[in-house]
C-alpha cells in the first residue's frame, strides 16, 4: 500500500515543494500523477497475489 501512496502523492508533493516552476517537469509530473500511477496500481496489486508470485519465481528459477 505504501508504494501506491508514494506514487500517488509523490509528484504532488514535489510540485508544491519545488520553488521554481519548470514547464516540462510540471507536465511530466502531471502525466505521471494522472496516467502512470493508475496504470501501475493493478500491476502492484497483481504482484501481491501469491499465485502470481509463485509463477514469477518458477519462471525466474528455470533460467
Amino acid at each position: 500500500h505504501i508504494i501506491v501512496v508514494l506514487l500517488f502523492f509523490g509528484p504532488i508533493i514535489f510540485i508544491y515543494l519545488w520553488p521554481v516552476s519548470i514547464t516540462w517537469v510540471d507536465k511530466f509530473l502531471a502525466v505521471f500523477y494522472s496516467v502512470i500511477t493508475p496504470l501501475l496500481n493493478p500491476a502492484i496489486y497483481t504482484l501481491r497475489n501469491k499465485d502470481i508470485k509463485n509463477a514469477i519465481k518458477k519462471l525466474i528459477s528455470h533460467k
